[in-house]
């Protein structure tokens, strides 16, 4: 029986605050990722209430942030593979930001 692979894109690994591959990657309770300092910064700018920038689930008290080990080794799997995202990355991170 062949085993089926997991297809990983750009946007799979991105951090949806600074839109670049996920750097020091932690996962914060209701299991969405981001890079350690974007989701620190993000939650001593509402120091009162701490919501995910997703899903907005929001935390009573400041969610502990562990390492994403898994993503950690995915995502500088992707960086070491600049021919393969590079022109793409750049292309992502433009769209993304227009749109908002």
């Amino acid at each position: 029986m062949a085993q089926k692979g997991v297809q990983l894109d750009r946007e799979t690994l991105c951090c949806s605050i600074c839109l670049d591959l996920l750097k020091d990657p932690v996962t914060i309770p209701c299991g969405h990722s981001y890079c350690m300092n974007c989701i620190k910064r993000h939650f001593d700018e509402d120091w009162k209430i701490h919501s995910c920038p997703q899903c907005r689930k929001t935390f009573i008290s400041r969610p502990v942030l562990e390492k994403n080990t898994i993503l950690a080794v995915l995502s500088n799997t992707g960086q070491k593979k600049t021919g393969q995202w590079g022109r793409r990355a750049s292309v992502y991170r433009t769209s993304r930001r227009r749109m908002r």
